[in-house]
């Protein structure tokens, strides 16, 4: 089973890695999506669909803030960015002080950290699935909502039987579990669910070109834990491509 830091440790070499490829002004996700031009992000996308004016938000995976701070300038009443790394919570509160916003603050958290009943809005993107107890952190989450609030989960869900990929992919990005839709288990007097798979949004990739990817990191001489990263999101790549993996946005709405 994986500890906290071996989480800590992936976010900081993510951080690391994504650093030496992608700038500041860009929000450092995985995923290539492709908006036909609306957007250049998911997090624009959300912002879209949501609104963030006037709300309480916890950003409970943020990165380096990217989000956070588009929602700040989307009017947010107030934005608590998290994240498990140390790294890209020192990047997020430079990009603070330059960016100028006064209602956004980071700091070092889990899910399990959150305060109950505190948050109007409640963003995970492409963040759950690392936590070590699933379960537990999605009750800390949930219980995180005011009434009418809401909690926005975007991640990648598995859709289908354990295989060697998927036990592999798990191993090269110290994920405990996958989760799939089956595992939000909600008392439905209490909170409503919504479904939108973005699966449509992503660049697919052929098995044939993915498998060459894998073959050439694997001899290439890299430091051992870039190798593991890239693998991973390969073999990530390869579960969507056997389509046993959804994009999926999920938002859950506690009922008054």
């Amino acid at each position: 089973m994986n500890s906290p830091k071996d989480i800590t440790d992936l976010y900081n070499s993510l951080f690391k890695l994504e650093a030496k490829f992608k700038n500041d002004e860009v929000y450092p996700i995985h995923k290539k999506l492709h908006f036909e031009g609306k957007f250049q992000d998911i997090y624009e996308y959300l912002v879209s669909k949501i609104e963030v004016k006037d709300k309480e938000i916890l950003d409970a995976g943020c990165g380096v803030g990217f989000g956070s701070m588009l929602f700040a300038k989307n009017e947010a009443k107030t934005v608590t960015g998290i994240s498990i790394s140390d790294l890209e919570i020192e990047r997020a509160k430079i990009n603070k002080t330059k960016a100028g916003f006064s209602n956004v603050t980071f700091e070092m958290a889990t899910f399990d950290d959150t305060t109950e009943n505190n948050f109007d809005l409640i963003f995970c993107v492409e963040s759950l699935k690392h936590s070590l107890d699933f379960e537990k952190s999605f009750q800390f989450l949930l219980k995180g909502l005011k009434t009418k609030g809401k909690l926005i989960i975007v991640d990648d869900f598995f859709e289908g039987k354990e295989n060697k990929i998927s036990h592999n992919f798990k191993n090269d990005w110290n994920l405990n579990f996958l989760f799939s839709l089956s595992h939000l288990q909600l008392n439905k007097e209490e909170y409503s669910i919504e479904y939108e798979d973005l699966t449509k949004w992503m660049f697919s990739k052929s098995i044939f070109k993915i498998n060459c990817q894998i073959m050439f990191f694997k001899l290439v001489k890299r430091n051992a834990m870039f190798k593991k990263l890239f693998k991973g999101g390969l073999l990530l790549d390869k579960l969507y491509a056997k389509n046993q993996m959804k994009y999926q946005l999920v938002i859950i709405t506690k009922k008054g």
